[in-house]
């Protein structure tokens, strides 16, 4: 996976929509090197040749599905951290979205705060993170490790079985996070807390059970915990929790009311048949 080295690419065949967003990305870091793609052709030629860490691409570019050319571009994509631009999105837009694997879906035009959030995301790429997943299960870590794959971060990732085994990996690795079921064999609570995070304050420990957290809260309350999962959690819970860790504001497709809380779309208000076509998923809405 890319960190944080190559360049930002806009792919957007509106060329003043184009330069404006090269114009904000430039306005809020002038050492990243911003290309700008006009075609299918040169986006691909673009990525073939060059790094890149982001890539921003219309929805409608240059009379084509972004999805689908972002489909078609297949390896040429892996790694990169894809955002879709669009005035706004339908229901099986963002659903597409979600099974490709796209980082983000932001409406146009892209606000500051949009711009900052998507540049200290592709910050974090620059250096490879190191999670440790303390568990007795073999299948929960199985499953931890698999969610942890799939992320949008860059992880470098080591499992242990116990407590102990957790206390010892730490004086040799330093982790920037650590996955914890506290009923994980021989795991001592708080005072295990305390002995690793003195170790290495670095370290941001996430709780992951299928209790209660406020059954936890107490044992834990004198001790630095960062986060915590309710098990069985899924690939966007992991996905939020590591956004909270690095302290970045999550992307729109991990936020479970995104479609509701679009702006809405500049003209004339859609009428009752227009606004299902759009909800439902036609690509063109008709102003009636």
């Amino acid at each position: 996976m890319r960190r944080g080295k190559g360049a930002i690419v806009v792919a957007d065949a509106n060329a003043n929509e184009r330069q404006g967003l090269v114009h904000k990305i430039s306005e809020q870091d002038q050492d990243v090197a911003v290309l700008e793609a006009s075609s299918a052709d040169l986006l691909r030629s673009i990525l073939a040749e060059q790094p890149v860490d982001m890539l921003l691409i219309s929805e409608q570019f240059a009379d084509n599905s972004g999805l689908d050319i972002l489909e078609l571009l297949g390896p040429l994509v892996q790694g990169v951290i894809t955002i879709l631009m669009a005035d706004y999105f339908n229901r099986e837009t963002l659903a597409q979205a979600t099974r490709t694997n796209l980082y983000d879906c932001i409406q146009t035009p892209l606000k500051k705060a949009d711009v900052e959030r998507l540049l200290k995301r592709r910050d974090a790429q620059k250096t490879r993170l190191s999670a440790l997943v303390v568990d007795s299960q073999p299948a929960a870590r199985h499953i931890i490790f698999k969610l942890l794959s799939d992320s949008r971060f860059d992880l470098m990732t080591s499992e242990a079985e116990s407590g102990p085994l957790a206390a010892s990996l730490c004086k040799a690795i330093p982790y920037q996070i650590m996955l914890v079921d506290p009923a994980t064999k021989d795991w001592l609570g708080a005072g295990m807390v305390k002995h690793i995070t003195d170790r290495q304050p670095l370290c941001r420990i996430v709780l992951m059970s299928a209790k209660d957290k406020e059954s936890l809260k107490d044992q834990y309350r004198d001790v630095n915990i960062s986060g915590f999962l309710k098990k069985p959690f899924y690939a966007q819970d992991l996905d939020r929790a590591l956004h909270k860790l690095m302290k970045i504001p999550v992307s729109n497709l991990l936020k479970d009311d995104f479609y509701e809380t679009q702006r809405p779309l500049s003209g004339p208000p859609l009428s009752g048949k227009s606004r299902k076509r759009a909800a439902d998923g036609s690509r063109e809405i008709v102003w009636l």
